[in-house]
């Protein structure tokens, strides 16, 4: 399993689109991981706006892609070109015409923004008229200018307070010991099973019928992994190769969570790779390289899904 990660840090183009008149800078983190990636856009005291929007124009291996800029939210593209090359990214601000705002490139991507803009003027990938403001614009104490127009950004919900994450539901005896029928692992395990008995009469939800985003799976478990969290020594190796992600170690098992925005997104279990997968991993892993030098070095890791208990497959490259 492929793992890419590049930064491309933007300059400033254009005047007139910082909050607070200094040069607008940022930067753009990209992960791939097999053929999913996910970019991560943090532009420092860009000006809200009363009218128009704000696009990110993205550029790997000869590919455009355009995408509306919400906030600090993350952008995520499956399949997607590989940015081990490198990827040039520009900000454009949209009303009527087409205004360059910023511009970067990493590696080996083309040090120049004009074919990015073209690709957006010559109407190879519109982007959607904004609808109508619903908002007046926020008045600013500061008396600072805002930029050329659309409604204010919602203002982004506080994450809830991550706690620790811990182990016991997911890992060793419960783990490792998937229910099977006919020799296909099914969603949630013996894990999911026990979470699922603790709901009294509650009747168990089919994992398709539960809905994203609320935890499902991840709040039947949720006692025993904040237990073991706190209890378990934290192991740092594969927090380096997934930034937003925390691990314990339990005998030869590595116990962890994958954060999106600070939310559990994955419940994982991984192994250092030596040789051949445990049986009980082989049809549910993928191997995550322990860096971009080697691809013998690394682990078997399982990624459950947070809201339903499934397992995720990740396809290769």
């Amino acid at each position: 399993m492929a793992y890419e990660k590049r930064i491309c840090v933007l300059k400033e183009m254009k005047k007139g689109f910082s909050a607070d008149g200094a040069a607008l800078s940022g930067a753009v983190y990209a992960e791939r991981l097999g053929t999913a990636l996910t970019l991560t856009p943090r532009i420092l005291g860009i000006a809200p706006l009363r009218e128009g929007r704000y696009a990110l124009v993205f550029c790997a291996e000869g590919e455009t892609f355009v995408f509306e800029l919400k906030g600090r939210e993350s952008i995520r593209l499956d399949p997607s070109p590989s940015i081990k090359a490198g990827f040039s990214v520009l900000l454009v601000f949209v009303r009527g015409d087409i205004e360059a705002v910023a511009f970067g490139s990493c590696g080996a991507a083309p040090s120049s923004h004009l074919p990015l803009l073209e690709a957006v003027s010559g109407g190879k990938r519109p982007i959607p008229n904004p609808l109508p403001p619903t908002e007046l614009p926020a008045f600013s104490p500061n008396n600072v200018p805002l930029a050329p127009t659309t409604p204010l950004p919602e203002k982004e919900e506080e994450p809830p307070f991550r706690k620790g994450y811990d182990d016991e539901a997911i890992a060793a005896s419960d783990y490792f010991r998937p229910s099977h029928e006919n020799g296909v692992p099914q969603s949630g395990g013996a894990a999911q099973e026990e979470g699922q008995k603790t709901r009294g009469d509650e009747e168990a939800v089919p994992p398709f019928l539960r809905p994203k985003g609320t935890l499902t799976y991840y709040n039947t478990v949720r006692e025993k992994l904040e237990k073991a969290f706190s209890s378990l020594p934290r192991d740092e190796r594969l927090g380096k190769i997934f930034p937003h992600s925390e691990w314990v170690k339990e005998g030869e098992a590595l116990l962890g969570v994958l954060y999106r925005e600070g939310i559990p997104e994955y419940l994982c279990v991984a192994v250092e790779a030596k040789g051949e997968p445990p049986e009980e991993m082989k049809k549910i892993c993928c191997f995550v390289p322990a860096s971009h030098f080697s691809d013998e070095e690394g682990f078997y890791v399982v990624f459950q899904s947070a809201d339903t208990g499934e397992y995720a497959t990740l396809s290769s490259s």
